[in-house]
């Protein structure tokens, strides 16, 4: 008899992205998915009115920024895998099957790159790219997180990673403090080729200067530690 298969639970965190979220909720591969979760921060442009009139659960985010959403999704999922997406149409979604897939064949986190052969990103600008490629080298010297992308959090992972690492960072620096911590616990990663594509509509929501500052900051606590 085979194993029966893992359920999914599909994290989604919005804020703002009534023009974009619904294009995104259509990409959802079929078949794949048991749970989805938009987890709104706040919204004020029908973000959540919106995605509960396509018939999705959305879960209301405590606190603010993008950390703290994906906590609270992670605090809401019933699936034995999460997989973590953007709201803004950026990532491809067909890739989720790819990232499953490196979960089933024994990896903790599956991680999605942007500069793996077969992949590649229409948003990147030269301060982005300079900017990650920097954190990427500092990331892997450190603290030996092996992904070619550290801050393209296009991830699936075991539910026991999510219940073991409990980052208390709450902004966009959580990813990297997620990422260390995993890697300290001895979870095992993979990577798969993703390509980025530009937002569908709104605005990022990544300030570069002060959420590259709030990265260095974690990075040296984390060092310390």
């Amino acid at each position: 008899m085979s194993a029966p298969r893992m359920t999914v639970t599909l994290i989604i965190p919005t804020l703002d992205e009534v023009d974009a979220i619904g294009g995104v909720l259509k990409e959802i591969p079929a078949g794949v998915i048991d749970e989805v979760l938009v987890v709104d921060g706040h919204s004020t442009d029908g973000t959540p009115d919106l995605v509960r009139r396509l018939g999705y659960r959305v879960v209301e985010q405590p606190g603010r920024g993008y950390g703290d959403a994906i906590a609270a999704g992670f605090r809401h999922a019933r699936g034995d895998v999460a997989v973590l997406a953007d709201a803004d149409g950026s990532y491809t979604l067909d890739d989720i099957p790819h990232l499953l897939a490196a979960v089933a064949a024994g990896a903790d986190v599956a991680l999605g790159s942007r500069y793996l052969p077969a992949s590649g990103s229409e948003d990147d600008t030269l301060v982005r790219r300079v900017g990650n490629a920097g954190f990427t080298f500092l990331i892997r010297w450190l603290f030996g997180v092996p992904s070619s992308d550290v801050l393209f959090f296009y991830a699936a992972m075991r539910r026991r990673v999510f219940e073991t690492i409990t980052p208390s960072s709450t902004g966009f620096e959580y990813i990297v403090e997620f990422l260390i911590r995993a890697r300290r616990a001895g979870f095992r990663f993979a990577e798969i080729p993703s390509a980025e594509r530009k937002r569908t509509a709104g605005r990022s929501k990544v300030n570069a200067l002060l959420d590259g500052l709030r990265i260095l900051r974690v990075m040296a606590r984390e060092a310390l530690r």
